[in-house]
């Protein structure tokens, strides 16, 4: 195994009059290949900017971040997208599905993107969406879905192309407690299945159902449950 995530002393800082806000403040670790990780913290506690740049959306102001090996704390705006767009699956709190476009279709898009020619693409999200238990409803447009279905879509869609990190935020946040369990527990059958699944949360209870938590506090890592475990939990 390989750290596919390492930060060493990441700093964000906003300048606000004379003030100076660090949104994140000296934050370090490293995330293994096929680990599974909550970041958890309160609101303000700096976990979406961490993500922000996890995600490659946003750049540190300084620090390292290395992703699958490579340095991607200071690229280009551009070169950034290329990697969000071949290295990470991500998972909204808000489904951001197309209305217009059946589950299938939906998969498909980012698919679209990247260049996977047609028959490829369909292959592709057709086994997202099986593997997500959507097999029955593929050809459904999201207005025809529940919101846990929807999340699922969300699922596959970032699953679909099999990328080395699958970052979800806030993920159960617009669902009911069945259907929030039900996603919780495709995440942990894709951990399971050899997938990095790095979680972004507010909510202990979920934090507590993950291998590894990252606790943040103003900024900083406040407490790290360090280790690796595929498929097992570990206490703090």
């Amino acid at each position: 195994m390989h750290n596919l995530v390492e930060v060493k002393e990441l700093y964000k800082i906003y300048k606000s009059g004379p003030d100076e806000v660090r949104a994140l403040d000296g934050v370090s670790f490293s995330i293994q290949q096929g680990e599974m990780a909550a970041v958890v913290g309160a609101s303000g506690s700096g976990k979406s900017t961490l993500m922000n740049i996890l995600g490659c959306l946003d750049t540190p102001s300084k620090g390292l971040y290395r992703l699958d090996g490579q340095d991607v704390g200071r690229l280009s705006d551009r070169k950034l997208s290329g990697i969000r767009n071949k290295k990470i699956g991500f998972i909204f709190q808000g489904f951001n599905l197309v209305s217009s476009l059946s589950a299938l279709e939906n998969v498909e898009l980012p698919l679209l993107y990247r260049g996977v020619p047609r028959a490829k693409r369909r292959q592709l999200a057709e086994a997202a969406l099986r593997q997500v238990g959507l097999a029955q409803r593929m050809h459904h447009r999201p207005a025809e879905l529940s919101g846990g279905q929807q999340q699922r879509v969300a699922i596959a869609r970032a699953i679909a192309a099999r990328p080395p990190i699958i970052l979800a935020d806030e993920p159960t946040g617009n669902l009911d407690s069945k259907a929030g369990g039900q996603i919780m527990e495709i995440l942990r059958e894709l951990h399971a299945d050899g997938r990095t699944v790095i979680l972004i949360t507010h909510d202990p209870a979920i934090a507590d159902s993950i291998p590894r938590q990252i606790r943040m506090l103003d900024g900083k890592v406040l407490a790290d449950s360090g280790g690796f475990c595929r498929g097992r939990v570990l206490r703090a």
